[in-house]
Order: C-alpha cells, then structure tokens, then sequence
C-alpha cells in the first residue's frame, strides 16, 4: 500500500466517525478492519514521527498524546538549539580573549596578535548570523503548531506534481524543482509563514526563516518514515 493511502485510510477509519469493527467486502479479499489498522500502527516506532502522524491523521488519538508531541518536538529542538548556544559562547569567550591579548601589559601589539583578533572577531559573527533568536525555546509551541498546520495543508507541488525535479533549461535531463527546493511538496510562501507564527514577513525573513525550515524538513521527514512503517505494516496485514 503506498504510503498516502495509508495515511488516508488511517484518517477515514480511524477518524471520530469510525463506528465499526468488523467491516469486510461482500466476498473476496475482506477490507482492512479498523482492528487491523490500529495493530498496524504498533509497528510504527515510538517518537517524533509517529507522533505527528496521529497528529495529521488521527487527531482522536492525538489529543490524548498532547504531552507526548510536546515531550518530541522539544527532544528535537532542544538539542540544536544548546549547541548554537553553545558555539555561540565559545565564540563570545575566544573573541574576548584575543581582545584581552592585544597590548598585554603595555607590550607591543603583535602582528599574529591582530591576525587572530580578525579571526576570532569574524568567527563570532559567523555564529551570531547561523544562531536562532534567543527567545526560540519560548515560542517553540507557536513554531510547531504553524509547521504542523502547514504539513496538513500543503499536497504535492504544483509545479513538479510530486516528482521533486524539472526539465533543465536546455532541455537535457532534470535538476532539482526550484518550486519546492526538491521536497516535492507545496511551499507557503514567508509572508504566510510569518502571519502563522504572528511576525510580519520581514521578521520572519530575518529572524525565523532557518528555524521554521529546520523544523519542517526534519518533522517533514520524520513523518515519512512513521508513515513508511505503517504502510508495510499493512501490506503484511492485508
């Protein structure tokens, strides 16, 4: 079974108007029962991905793992986010010192002594520029909620279909979709994304850009392998 029919048989039998058990065709093959479907998604492993599976198509079940979505998507921030932090005072505290090391004791400024505060100075505006607001972790629930609502609302993109590549310029071959960076999904334009995390579009350009696109191509993958081991285990159940 591919993987968007498991999902859509997930969402229309699992869903809150699900009223059988036992459902099965007039003769032949019987249909997947909603037992069948709820076995199947034992198979899918604990964490991030299957979490925001039920949350996109089984949202019943969701509600009941609220702390458990919050408890992933933290375990998924949280990290990258310490080690910009981190880099970011390294950064601060060599800069620092090679500004301490110029002149020590009314000694002659070196040469190697200007190089590294150069060094240590353009280092630690390289990690000011890759480092995500400072207040990040404060409005993680407002960012995942606004990835969230955007993986449930954007299909395939429009202008590749799905296939995640476009003919060339010249004709010859294909290259990556431009539309949709090769993700082969739609893409919300900043402005929405911005209106979504309450930003106008120019902060959200400059300050919440990196954080909203790490978050939703790895939540984006994530899902794609829960629903990868949902769909095989169905086909076994079949």
């Amino acid at each position: 079974m591919e993987m968007n029919k498991a999902r859509e048989l997930l969402a229309s039998r699992m869903g809150p108007t699900t009223q059988r058990f036992d459902a099965c065709g007039g003769g032949g093959r019987p249909e997947l029962t909603t037992q069948d479907i709820a076995a199947a998604m034992a198979y899918v492993q604990d964490g991030l991905g299957r979490e925001l599976m039920e949350a996109l198509w089984w949202p019943e079940s969701a509600s009941r793992r609220r702390e458990h979505l919050r408890k992933a998507v933290i375990g998924l921030v949280a990290p990258e986010f310490i080690r910009q932090m981190h880099g970011l005072a390294i950064a601060r505290t060599e800069f620092g010192i090679a500004k301490a090391c110029m002149g020590w004791g009314g000694s002659q400024v070196t040469d190697a002594q200007r190089r590294e505060l150069l060094r240590t100075e353009n280092a630690l505006d390289e990690a000011r520029a890759a480092a995500w607001p400072n207040n990040t972790m404060e409005q993680l629930g407002v960012l995942a909620g606004a990835v969230i609502a955007e993986m449930a609302s954007c299909g395939c993109c429009k202008t590749c279909g799905g296939t995640r590549v476009q003919a060339a310029p010249a004709g010859i071959g294909v290259v990556e979709c431009e539309a949709c960076g090769g993700m082969g999904l739609e893409q919300l334009s900043g402005r929405k994304r911005g209106v979504a995390i309450g930003a106008d579009d120019a902060a959200y350009r400059r300050f919440w850009r990196p954080v909203y696109e790490w978050m939703l191509e790895r939540m984006r993958s994530a899902e794609h392998v829960a629903a990868e081991q949902f769909s095989r285990a169905l086909n076994r159940a079949a």
